[in-house]
């Protein structure tokens, strides 16, 4: 583990307090000393990965094989799956993406029944992170590398150079943040990261004409955060009649599905934009980008992990066009293996990982666990859900599912089913919290119900939305 990339990561990670403090310092050290040596390394291999399928091939199987030699050595968990597959005399070296099939596909449940069992390092050495819980389903807590940062931004550079991003360049981020209201800004500049971070809890029209400007005053050309609060703003820029000074190079859309009238919004506003999606996880697990030309069709990255897509008994999808889903064993953070993780999410095949391509997965369509959507405000205006709730799982205390249902602008239900030692303080205080978060635009009415009611895939909606979204 790299000093400086667990320091990178840190700062990163770190509290805005303590990034005021030093970013002034840290915003004179020229980009490429910022990256380092590891992040170099790590966009030469991608890049070569590209060009070489045969590399691809090898590097995918080194980094299969060295994990489960790792998980098999230092996880009890592990170690039991392990031995049940291919016995007691277990031999990595003969493992291919195939074989692994023989483990069984792994849910969050799985991995935090067996606790620390499943860990290959101590807890001290990696940092503590959640999924946000937000299909109304309590939070998953994990633990990453603490310097797995370089590795990962080393991808996502390279999938931002298809828009012509170069390292170090000014982004506009539209992620969710909310700042505290002391500050009395819905924005911050982190100089060190060259990032304009926004607000998007809620978005106002004086919120997009100000953002306008300070895309202007910060020389921004490209755009990075959901495709939800990206296509609030710029409903907001065609009323107002407003957009950058410098056209955009280019658009980064993550988190939620890219919807064909948000890409037409977005070339209406922005002009011809570089469009360049991209899937990821918070557990690290697997990583995508759209192929060029093809809206809607992503392909998965071999040097990242290990992407599958199975049927409802785990078994490989082999049929072009059929839906599946999607299973991950991640190479870029360890210290917690994911090792055949169940993301949740549905996709359907377009080509399978084989040798001869480098183990790069094709699919289309992939539907997120996460599912985006809007909650409309009492003043007509559209309000992001995606992580409208905290990630952390003290917030849900005394709740075990929860769901929004909306009929009418400005109010909202929360449907929830209580948990075992639930109190009305508990439901009372995460409506508190929304109303706060939500500026006052939406009164949030509370009903407990015995279940919450899935579709036929299994899968429930975060937001049961019956207003028509098209008079917004």
């Amino acid at each position: 583990m790299r000093l400086l990339d667990v320091a990178r990561g840190a700062y990163a990670r770190s509290p805005a307090v303590v990034r005021r403090s030093l970013a002034p310092l840290i915003s004179l050290v020229p980009t490429r000393m910022k990256f380092g040596g590891a992040y170099r390394q790590w966009r030469e291999m991608i890049d070569r990965g590209h060009a070489d399928p045969g590399y691809a091939r090898e590097r995918h199987l080194a980094a299969l094989r060295g994990l489960l030699v790792q998980a098999h050595a230092r996880s009890p968990f592990y170690r039991r799956l392990i031995e049940a597959a291919f016995g007691p005399l277990f031999d990595p070296a003969s493992v291919t993406p195939e074989q692994l099939q023989r483990l069984p596909v792994l849910r969050k449940a799985d991995l935090a029944a067996a606790g620390d069992d499943v860990l290959i390092a101590p807890k001290a050495q990696l940092d503590e992170g959640y999924t946000s819980g937000s299909n109304g389903e309590r939070p998953f807590g994990f633990y990453l590398d603490k310097d797995r940062s370089v590795r990962e931004f080393a991808f996502v550079n390279h999938v931002w150079g298809r828009a012509g991003y170069a390292e170090g360049e000014p982004r506009a981020v539209l992620r969710g943040f909310r700042l505290p209201t002391f500050f009395g800004k819905v924005y911050e500049w982190e100089p060190a990261l060259r990032e304009l971070r926004i607000s998007v809890f809620p978005m106002t029209a004086d919120d997009a004409s100000l953002y306008v400007d300070l895309i202007d005053k910060h020389h921004i050309r490209y755009l990075y955060g959901y495709p939800s609060a990206i296509e609030v703003m710029c409903r907001h820029l065609l009323r107002l009649g407003r957009k950058p000074h410098l056209p955009l190079k280019g658009i980064l859309p993550i988190s939620e599905p890219l919807f064909p009238h948000q890409r037409r919004l977005f070339r209406q506003v922005f002009g011809n934009a570089v469009v360049v999606p991209f899937y990821g996880l918070s557990e690290k697990a697997i990583f995508a980008v759209e192929v060029p030309g093809q809206p809607d069709v992503y392909e998965f990255e071999p040097l990242y992990g290990c992407a599958e897509l199975v049927d409802e008994q785990g078994e490989p999808v082999a049929a072009i066009g059929t839906e599946g889903r999607l299973v991950g064993t991640g190479f870029i953070s360890t210290g917690m293996p994911f090792i055949r993780y169940d993301t949740e999410d549905r996709a359907t095949l377009v080509a399978p990982a084989t040798s001869g391509n480098g183990y790069r997965l094709r699919v289309q369509a992939i539907t997120p666990r996460r599912k985006p959507g809007f909650l409309i405000g009492a003043d007509g205006t559209r309000v992001v859900t995606t992580d409208f709730t905290p990630e952390q799982p003290v917030f849900f205390a005394g709740i075990d599912e929860y769901q929004f249902y909306q009929e009418e602008p400005g109010k909202c239900t929360i449907k929830y089913v209580s948990g075992a030692s639930g109190t009305r303080e508990d439901v009372e205080r995460v409506r508190g919290a929304l109303e706060f978060k939500a500026e006052g635009k939406i009164a949030f009415n509370l009903q407990e119900v015995e279940s919450l009611i899935s579709g036929t895939n299994g899968k429930r909606a975060f937001i049961d939305q019956r207003l028509d979204l098209s008079r917004y």
